[in-house]
């Protein structure tokens, strides 16, 4: 699945249904742009849609379209082999949101799906949640000189904005906040759930490094209750039903690739 192009997703399990109504609501050279243009890119793009004057840079954003398209037109632009071609490429690209589309609303998710994927996301989130720091280096050697350091009372602090390869990281001191395990590697999840409290700890070896560790506190965690988090289960497992159905279409495809 990873070469297979699923931009549509996120537009094709949207929530949103933002009524249509006809009317004229701009002109440009005579040509009308008509509201039922707006409300489809509304729609399609509900992030945009909840903006304060959406839908006066829908207007806007048309009428340059409308524009550059009569530009082009006049200087036969149309009948370009780049313009054919991107014309194709993008009414394959059409075809393929609205395939997904159909096929999202024919199956939709239902409510045993929805209970399920919540309480499979609360027992991965665990009983707590832990406040960690980190430094990570390249090899063994680097990780153990800093274990003795902190040791040898360097503060940790200082040794992430050092030493650090996590840049983002090491300017808050290695500071990671408060985490849940399952958002880490296997390696560090169970370094964290098996480390000191108040005490660095490592090396820890994954494919990005040596981590040492500190955890630094820890507290019983509070999972978001079923209705704060339902809708993004919606859409992850609409997403999760799509890629199935592209995954299965693949399948029983007769694909020959050259080169």
């Amino acid at each position: 699945m990873k070469k297979v192009r699923l931009i549509i997703l996120a537009t094709v399990v949207s929530a949103y249904a933002i009524p249509s109504f006809a009317g004229t609501v701009a002109t440009v050279n005579g040509k009308p742009i008509d509201q039922s243009e707006v409300q489809t890119i509304l729609s399609m793009s509900p992030n945009l849609a909840k903006t304060p004057h959406a839908r006066h840079q829908v207007v806007q954003n048309l009428i340059n379209m409308e524009i550059l398209s009569q530009y082009a037109i006049k200087h036969h632009i149309n009948e370009s082999t780049n313009f054919k071609t991107r014309l194709a490429l993008a009414r394959e690209q059409i075809l393929a949101d609205v395939a997904v589309d159909h096929y999202v609303h024919d199956h939709p998710v239902t409510a045993s799906a929805l209970q399920s994927a919540y309480h499979n996301f609360v027992k991965s989130m665990g009983k707590k949640e832990y406040k960690v720091r980190q430094i990570l280096v390249k090899t063994k050697a680097d990780a153990e000189n800093i274990l003795r350091a902190l040791k040898n009372g360097k503060k940790f602090k200082g040794l992430a904005q050092k030493d650090s390869i996590i840049r983002s990281g090491a300017a808050h001191g290695g500071e990671l906040g408060w985490i849940v395990p399952a958002m880490f590697s296997a390696p560090l999840a169970k370094a964290i759930e098996t480390g000191p409290i108040e005490k660095p700890f490592g090396p820890v070896k994954t494919q990005y490094g040596y981590h040492v560790m500190e955890v630094q506190a820890t507290r019983a965690i509070t999972p978001p209750s079923f209705n704060a988090i339902k809708e993004r289960l919606k859409v992850q497992l609409a997403q999760r039903e799509a890629a199935r159905f592209v995954d299965d279409l693949r399948h029983h495809a007769n694909i020959k690739i050259f080169g």
